[in-house]
């Protein structure tokens, strides 16, 4: 199984779904839940049930839901709470469960077959890749560019190699990129598409760290560690090994702060989360390509909330 394929996935659905049955008094078969959420007579097309059957699917692959005798019920990890699920938990909950590298393993060390698609290996590749690119550059888009720069960046002729590997899954990331906070839509209308700007996920990860001054350094690989397809992480060192000329972000190849993680951070600095220092005779990096000078220290301001999964 694989989260970008199944197409129709729809992952804010997924969210309805998993409240639905921590409100729920009695155990629901598959076969009830797509009654339920497609009720006969609201859509008669053949392909209508697709929604809710692709969501259910992706949610047991990454581990929030399981199916047992024809029943679906939600994983301990996915209720840890005992209560439905706020935009902020849930997303979170979806970010540990999609980047589970106990499960999955380095996604870019896969052989042919199932064990190239299963959990959410394809949803890992693909947002590294993502992230790996300009943040300060254009918008993301299938037709305008993300077919040339995976053609550029991948070894060899074959799209297999890919990220992301045609026009139906790149619509399947777009939907999951965005719901993990990883990607922002673009701000000019005249350009559409998605920037690697993930400023939510990094948002939703400080909620976990302590309030407090910390070297810039510990502060992104806590980063990394937390959301491993960013620079530093797991996923994305992999990723660069795999590409003809290895990490392609500008701001990795300039001695700078990963553009998409650099720009994220400056918008959470404005919004007052975090605060940005320079102190003496401590090691530094420039968080853009566009910086002349170097920030040494990162103080996070409030309290850290407690992890969802440890």
């Amino acid at each position: 199984m694989a989260v970008l394929n199944p197409p129709r996935s729809l992952p804010g659905l997924g969210r309805a779904v998993i409240n639905f049955l921590i409100e729920s008094r009695r155990l629901w078969t598959e076969e009830e839940l797509i009654e339920a959420f497609k009720p006969p007579g609201l859509n008669d097309s053949s392909t209508a049930p697709d929604g809710i059957k692709n969501t259910l699917l992706a949610f047991r692959t990454i581990g929030m839901l399981s199916l047992d005798s024809g029943v679906i019920t939600l994983t301990d990890t996915a209720t840890n709470s005992g209560t439905t699920l706020s935009p902020a938990k849930f997303r979170r909950a979806l970010q540990i469960h999609a980047l589970n590298l106990d499960r999955d393993g380095d996604p870019w060390r896969t052989v042919p077959g199932e064990g190239h698609t299963s959990g959410a290996r394809d949803l890992a590749r693909a947002l590294s890749w993502f992230l790996a690119q300009d943040a300060i550059g254009r918008p993301l888009s299938w037709t305008d560019n993300v077919q040339t720069l995976q053609q550029a960046q991948f070894p060899g002729q074959s799209n297999e190699t890919w990220a992301i590997t045609n026009d139906t899954r790149w619509g399947a990331f777009g939907r999951w990129a965005l719901a993990l906070g990883m990607a922002s839509p673009s701000p000019v209308r005249a350009k559409p598409g998605l920037v690697p700007l993930p400023i939510v996920a990094i948002d939703d990860v400080l909620d976990e760290l302590p309030a407090g001054q910390i070297p810039v350094g510990d502060f992104l690989n806590r980063l990394a560690t937390k959301l491993p397809v960013l620079h530093g992480g797991l996923v994305r060192t992999s990723l660069a090994t795999s590409l003809t000329g290895g990490d392609p972000d500008p701001g990795i190849t300039q001695d700078c702060v990963d553009s998409s993680v650099g720009q994220a951070l400056r918008v959470l600095e404005d919004r007052g989360r975090l605060v940005f220092d320079t102190l003496p005779d401590a090691d530094g990096v420039r968080l853009s390509r566009f910086d002349s000078s170097r920030r040494t220290h990162v103080t996070l301001i409030g309290e850290g909330k407690d992890e969802l999964a440890r």
